[in-house]
């Protein structure tokens, strides 16, 4: 850039001057992308906060409050380390992905705390994980061909909720811990 610079400079001098610019679009547009980036996690910073506050008041239990984060704060995080472990920088796009994987994840840290709150009978809980196990299996296949996108946005957003999704399954399952004694346990495997 220093040398077009020094090219351009003969046409600022003398009589016939042309009011002439060099604009850099590459180390603008890095710069506009950066203030996107730092912009959306402020924003994001933000919106997490307003939605454990939210969660707090809700939920009325500090145990309860963890069940549903607690899964979210591994799944997340674990996402991101595996994508920055296989060698590709995190980008916007990434962080869309990982709003998205909150969003979804939300919903099964709720659903399980609330399972593990009130026991549902033991057939209604059979066929109402069934089909949150349905629902997890066609979000992570949907996203998961986004995945192998060969376009970088959508290839971004799929890598990273299909992944995510399916963590904060598991995560939630595994850290819901309900509390059943052993009839409840029996009169599940009976339902089967």
């Amino acid at each position: 850039s220093e040398r077009l610079r020094d090219a351009l400079a003969p046409l600022h001098a003398g009589a016939d001057a042309v009011d002439a610019r060099l604009v850099d679009i590459k180390s603008e547009s890095e710069k506009l992308y950066a203030g996107y980036l730092s912009e959306a996690i402020k924003m994001s910073a933000f919106g997490t906060l307003a939605i454990v506050i939210m969660l707090a008041i809700i939920l009325k239990s500090a145990g309860r409050l963890a069940r549903v984060l607690v899964p979210l704060a591994l799944a997340v995080p674990v996402v991101a380390a595996a994508h920055v472990a296989l060698g590709g920088p995190l980008t916007l796009f990434h962080l869309v992905g990982l709003l998205l994987v909150v969003a979804v994840g939300s919903n099964y840290s709720l659903f399980f705390d609330r399972r593990a709150e009130n026991r549902l009978s033991p057939t209604r809980d059979a066929s109402v994980l069934a089909s949150l196990l349905f629902a997890n299996s066609t979000t992570v296949a949907g996203f998961g061909l986004l995945g192998f996108s060969s376009v970088p946005v959508l290839h971004a957003i799929g890598a990273t909720v299909a992944p995510g999704a399916m963590l904060a399954l598991i995560f939630s399952a595994v850290l819901a811990s309900p509390q059943r004694d052993d009839q409840d346990t029996v009169n599940l495997m009976k339902a089967r």
